[in-house]
This record gives structure tokens, sequence and C-alpha cells, in this order.
């Protein structure tokens, strides 16, 4: 099924079968449900495929999805906001806005920033030690609170210093979302919802549902296929813990497209951060990706493309933006498949958008 949404019209010359043909692939054999969404200037068309619940109803536009990694976009978003209205700087060390008793370990004397942080070079691993996850499989994040993250990060010697090497940190985005939710003295949740969410129109892009948004939420899928319970997040929220839905993560790829477009004289403060947070910087290693304050960045067909994905106990997601062309793509899945199956389905979509580039003249006699 496919539906227009936020645009007149649908997109044309849209290539139907290819993306039917990437939705089906992403439930074949599987149980759940999955949204793809396309962003063509101010355009968005979505394809449904699947089921969100145990009713059988086809999922919608509206379908709440755990996004996972999705929110480490946010999260850098919110550090570019502060960044713009002056409140830090990418230099900001991790312990100016922690508590006094709180000690973080430093190597070569050189400080954790929030820059690193946001670009997953502060020496962090992945996760913290104390996580126990394996006491808590179903919802590994539930209660790590403030008090096990100061006594990981008081305890905790870097084994390099900081901005040195690229390291993925689930523990290093969270931290960030924690600190600057303290900044603002609100909760990271909250902090979201008011320089986000309710500026940009993302009704349904939250942590915690009401009823109403509750009832459209997708029931998740394990590997095995059994129901998952959902995730809750504590003090590692801004690593993972936003639920969205298709027409919400369009609506926020358009709301970057239309920042990147804008002159520096004409962007609103909102835009200016998203500029900021898109803003590449290149690694300091050779090996490491090209990332902002939590965007990625790849090369496609010659194309820049800003992206994430992110993926739960019962869900996975995607998000691109082509940085030349504006087109967008999302992939909403509640059921866990393999992340990188779904990023490619992702960069597959955002692929047919592009024409179809001219065949080579007939040099033939």
């Amino acid at each position: 099924m496919a539906f227009a949404v936020g645009g007149v019209g649908t997109v044309e010359g849209q290539p139907a079968p290819v993306i039917d043909s990437v939705g089906q692939a992403l439930i074949e054999n599987q149980p759940g449900g999955a949204v793809v969404g396309l962003l063509d200037n101010d355009t968005t068309r979505l394809h449904a495929f699947g089921a969100a619940d145990s009713t059988g109803r086809l999922p919608t536009a509206r379908t709440v999805f755990e996004v996972g990694s999705i929110t480490k976009t946010f999260t850098g978003l919110l550090l570019a906001d502060a960044i713009e209205r002056g409140w830090v700087a990418r230099s900001t060390p991790v312990g100016a806005l922690l508590p006094d008793s709180v000690t973080v370990g430093t190597a070569d004397s050189t400080p954790i920033t929030l820059g690193h942080l946001a670009t997953h070079r502060s020496g962090l691993p992945r996760l913290p030690a104390n996580l126990n996850s394996a006491l808590r499989p179903t919802d590994p994040y539930a209660a790590y609170g403030d008090s096990a993250l100061y006594t990981f990060l008081d305890g905790y010697e870097l084994p390099r210093a900081p901005g040195t090497k690229y390291q993925y940190s689930n523990l290093g985005a969270g931290l960030l979302g924690h600190l600057l939710a303290r900044r603002a003295d609100t909760t990271y949740a909250a902090l979201v919802r008011r320089r986000i969410a309710k500026p940009l129109g993302l009704s349904d892009t939250r942590i915690d549902l009401t009823d109403a948004q509750q009832s459209r939420f997708a029931q998740g899928h394990t590997r095995t296929g059994a129901p998952a319970p959902p995730w809750h997040f504590d003090a590692l929220a801004g690593a993972g813990a936003l639920r969205a839905t298709a027409a919400d993560m369009l609506a926020y790829l358009r709301a970057h497209h239309r920042a990147l477009a804008a002159s520096p004289g004409t962007a609103t403060a909102l835009q200016s951060a998203m500029r900021r947070a898109a803003t590449i910087h290149d690694s300091a290693d050779s090996e490491g990706p090209r990332v902002g304050l939590g965007w990625h960045q790849s090369t496609r067909d010659g194309h820049e493309v800003l992206w994430h994905n992110g993926g739960t106990g019962g869900f996975r997601s995607f998000v691109a933006l082509d940085r030349e062309t504006g087109h967008g793509a999302v992939v909403l899945v509640s059921t866990v498949l393999a992340t990188r199956r779904v990023t490619e389905a992702g960069f597959a979509l955002l692929g047919a958008l592009r024409p179809a580039r001219p065949a080579p003249p007939d040099s033939s006699p």
C-alpha cells in the first residue's frame, strides 16, 4: 500500500517496482511490518508492508516505531543548538558539566570534550562495563541511571587520548545527551521536545508516549520472531531512546534539507544548528568514517549522503539525506533484521530516486 504525506501528488517518475521489491524483501518470512518513505523536494511518499501488530492491520505513516540510534542525530543537533545559543562549545570539557564529585580519567592530560562525544572520538567504550545487560537482556538500558553512569566514569581510565581514533560509542552519545540535559536543567526527553520536536512539528517523536500514541505503537519482534518488549532508557537516553513515525522522520529530513539549502544570512537559529550538526569533520585516523555531530556521511554513486541507522530489541531503522539532490529515504521495520540489510535497503531506495544516467552514445559502425 502506498500513500502520499505532507506534499502535493506523488513522486514523479517514482520507480515503484524497486520500492515494492525492497519493502517486500524486508518482511519476507518475517513477522511485523515495515514502512519505507521517500522525500523528493517537498513531496513525500510512503509504502507500507506487513502488519503493525497482532491484529494484522497494515502500518501507516503514523505508526510509531522505536528508532534506536537515529536518536544520536537528535543528540548531535541538541549540541549544535546549545553551541548556537552560546551555552557550550565543542571544546567544553565533559568534566565541566558533571557533578564535582565525578572525575573522568584522561590520557595524555587531554580532557574529553562534548565534540569528542558527538563524533565518537572520546576514547570511551561502546558500552559501560557496569551496564550488566545480561541481567536484563530484553530491556538492557532500563535500570542504568545516573549513579551507575557516574560510578563507571569515576573509575575508568581512557586507553588513548581523546580525538585520536573513531570508536562508535553508545556510552558517549548517551553521556552527551545526559550532559546537555543537565546544562539545560531538564530531562533529555523534555529537551528534545522543546528544542527540536515542537519547533519542527514532530508531534510523534518522543520517548514517553501518550495513550493515543501507544495505541499506534508497532509490536516489535526479536530475531526469532517472538514479540519483543519495548526498550526503556534512563541515563543513556541520548543514545537510542526515541520513538517516531515515518511521517515525522521524513519531516525531519525535509527540515535538514531546507536548512542546508538556506543561505547563512536567512537561516533560522535551528537551521543554523542543523547546518552545524551536518558539517563533516574528517577522521583523525585514515580508517575512520566521516562524521558530523551525530550524523555519518558516505559517498554513494558520487553523491554525499548524510545517514544513520538504528536498532533496538524489536526494531530496525534507517534515515538518509542526499546533500546534493535533497532526496531522502526512511526505513522503519518492526522486527530485528541484520543492520547492514536494512541500511543497504535504505541506500537502494535513495539511489532509486536519482534520475537514470543517459546511455553512452552508440559508437558502433
